[in-house]
């Protein structure tokens, strides 16, 4: 019976740290998704469709001729797509809104602009990047072409990228082009001195280049080697780019989940020394224990609720995608661990059908009522992991002390006819009220589903109608954006023509 109380109570252990690690999962999630957008090109979350993806990269024609010219230039655009979605990535998970782009998907660059690959924005502000992945060979002909151009825009004239706030290389050429820039400037300055002025202030305003370029040098994010990778074998980088992400998750949650589960293995062990159930030493043991188990059980929820976050979120179903807003990923986990001890206990003979049964709707309950709970003290919590905690500790308590006590008392052949039946009652009373909430649930989400159905619609008339004026096109689009709880700051081609006027930048 005791061994039996300690597997529940390490369930319920589980339950709570995966309501804790809710903003973990869910943040580490959010970062991992970024590496689907980068793959497949498209963010399914928003709809946006980029102008290239690593897949459409590696299916770039190949010349047998220059295959390995071919290869190295295709690998340039892939580095641009990877280091974008490693930038995403890291800003989401250090809680950054800097979020980045490539030029050719940022309003105003163009396509395949000479001068700009990649654009950080934060709030409304823009820095530029020009990204320059060439072999060792060639680094010092990129810099001198840069440093030395005259503006004309001639063959060897590359002094335009001096306009960026960066230019990022491959991490293994960083220092060795920092090392050659700061060498010519020192060069150029002692040349000076050797010739006239007119040609001095040349070689001055050569050296003060090679300077600027020095301080604008900055580290793409991956080495040459990793962006060929990600041409020819883009799928498998990517799964490496979320493992390593979710990998990261792990190690944040086994922290939570180690304070979490050694907090209330450190508690409960108090109190059956307190109350002459333990000895002190085996509650020093169990205390251990608990907190080694409660870090693994951190570990694995982080891991695959946040990798399952990633995956519902850029799924193209709508229905995972709401999913993973919710901390049913997190709860999955906690629900495996659960369900996996009950299915072996059965299996040792160690329980009956009857109570397998009770186990595994007890957590599949717990599991589910704890994952909406999660959500909701992280939104009346704003505070990360204590949000989700509390809200998940409320859930498994409520869902707890209905369902096992509801269990126990029909169990109990102690009790009188009467309060048999008073408890069947309250049993059946809790069933009807859980079958009124599923109905209204279902209802809710069915409502909600024929409404945004309706308004696609609606806005699909929108974009096909040729003939729609700019006033109209704008109301159905505000209409739309109002369903999801925005709005826009556009309402009508006037307010369209005052913004394109203004020096402000546009914010839709």
């Amino acid at each position: 019976m005791k061994k039996e109380t300690e597997k529940s109570h390490f369930s319920a252990t589980n339950t709570v740290i995966a309501g804790g690690l809710y903003e973990v999962t869910a943040r580490f999630g959010d970062a991992g998704a970024e590496f689907l957008k980068g793959l497949r090109g498209v963010d399914n979350q928003t709809g946006q469709v980029f102008n290239r993806g690593l897949t459409q990269i590696a299916k770039g024609k190949i010349n047998p001729e220059y295959a390995q010219n071919n290869i190295k230039q295709q690998a340039g655009f892939s580095a641009e797509v990877a280091s974008v979605s490693k930038k995403n990535a890291e800003a989401i998970i250090q809680k950054s809104k800097v979020r980045y782009a490539r030029s050719e998907d940022v309003a105003g660059y163009g396509s395949n602009n000479n001068t700009v690959d990649i654009v950080e924005r934060l709030n409304g502000v823009e820095q530029t990047a020009q990204m320059k992945f060439v072999g060792e060979k060639n680094l010092n002909k990129l810099l001198q072409k840069i440093a030395k151009g005259d503006g004309q825009g001639g063959k060897n004239d590359l002094s335009r990228y001096l306009s960026n706030d960066r230019l990022e290389l491959p991490t293994e050429q960083v220092v060795l082009a920092k090392k050659e820039c700061l060498k010519q400037a020192k060069e150029l300055r002692k040349n000076a001195e050797k010739v006239d002025p007119e040609k001095a202030a040349k070689l001055i305003k050569q050296a003060e280049n090679y300077e600027k370029l020095h301080d604008k040098i900055a580290d793409a994010g991956l080495t040459t080697e990793e962006s060929i990778r990600y041409r020819l074998n883009p799928v498998r980088e990517t799964v490496k780019d979320i493992a390593s992400v979710s990998h990261r998750a792990g190690i944040e949650g086994a922290k939570y989940g180690a304070v979490i589960g050694g907090s209330i293995s450190i508690i409960t062990n108090a109190i059956a020394v307190q109350s002459g159930d333990k000895e002190f030493s085996d509650a020093m043991i169990d205390s251990a224990t608990g907190t080694l188990k409660a870090a693994g059980v951190g570990y694995s929820t982080a891991f695959v609720g946040s990798t399952a976050k990633s995956l519902m979120q850029q799924s193209k179903s709508q229905m995972l995608q709401n999913v993973s807003k919710t901390g049913l990923p997190s709860a999955i986990v906690s629900m495996c661990l659960s369900t996996a001890g009950a299915i072996h206990r059965y299996a040792r003979g160690e329980i009956d059908e009857q109570k397998l049964m009770q186990d595994l709707g007890g957590v599949t309950a717990g599991a589910v009522a704890t994952s909406l709970f999660t959500v909701v003290g992280q939104g009346l919590i704003p505070v990360p992991i204590l949000g989700g905690l509390i809200g998940s500790m409320v859930g498994g308590i409520l869902v707890n002390t209905f369902y096992e006590g509801f269990f126990q008392a029909l169990q109990s052949a102690k009790l009188a006819e009467e309060n048999r039946i008073l408890v069947e009652m309250r049993c059946e009373a809790a069933r009807a009220l859980a079958q009124q909430y599923r109905m209204a649930f279902t209802e809710l989400f069915n409502t909600k589903l024929a409404q945004l159905s309706e308004e696609k619609a609606l806005v699909e008339t929108l974009f096909a109608n040729k003939d729609i004026s700019g006033d109209e096109f704008c109301k159905g689009m505000n209409r739309f954006a109002t369903l999801f709880g925005k709005t826009l700051t556009i309402n009508s081609m006037a307010e369209l023509d005052d913004a394109m006027q203004s020096n402000q930048p546009i914010v839709i």
